[in-house]
């Protein structure tokens, strides 16, 4: 997989967001780097451009097809092997 967050984000404060919005904003969309939001030095929210955000979920979006796919082949393999169980419930998945 390609290392698609090569950098490090930059931190503020909410207030800071509140007095300097505009320029935050500007400097986001210059560097690309994510806006990490603290309140009380917890994080609070983060602010990523709308290339970034549609990369995270394209990316997601693989991640969920191939474990489908994991799933659907190891379900064939295990079918194949005779290996495949017949439940009377969905109590036995958990026991």
């Amino acid at each position: 997989m390609n290392n698609f967050y090569p950098y490090i984000p930059e931190f503020v404060s909410v207030s800071d967001l509140q007095r300097n919005y505009p320029l935050l904003l500007k400097n986001l969309r210059t560097s690309k780097k994510p806006l990490l939001i603290l309140k009380k030095n917890d994080l609070e929210a983060v602010i990523i451009t709308p290339d970034l955000y549609r990369l995270l979920v394209e990316k997601a979006r693989e991640y969920e097809e191939n474990e489908a796919l994991l799933a659907i082949r190891t379900y064939k393999k295990e079918k194949k092997e005779k290996k495949l169980k017949k439940m009377k419930s969905v109590k036995e998945l958990f026991s």
